[in-house]
């Protein structure tokens, strides 16, 4: 069963070891997903609680791992598991 997709304003905030990054817009939700322009963020609905004395707004924090390949100092290809940390701000609209 397809779940219903609701339009949301949402602030997304990164965090990595240069600084804070903050995207906001407009996008929809599932029961799992966030849904933005550029992007899909699987998974990360359920980690998002509604904020005290709103109706429709919720925050949340989650974190995404991301399987990377680079060249090393030796000149071998390694892989490494990277984590980047999100909070999640979002309203719901309809």
């Amino acid at each position: 069963m397809e779940s219903v997709r609701k339009k949301v304003k949402y602030s997304l905030t990164k965090y990595t070891k240069v600084g804070p990054f903050r995207y906001t817009g407009y996008g929809e939700i599932d029961n799992e997903n966030l849904y933005t322009k550029n992007k899909v963020y699987e998974d990360c609905i359920r980690f998002c609680h509604k904020k005290i004395n709103t109706s429709n707004e919720y925050k949340g924090s989650f974190a995404h791992y991301e399987e990377i390949e680079f060249l090393n100092y030796k000149g071998e290809y390694v892989e490494t598991e990277v984590e980047t940390d999100y909070d999640l701000w979002f309203r719901i609209l309809n």
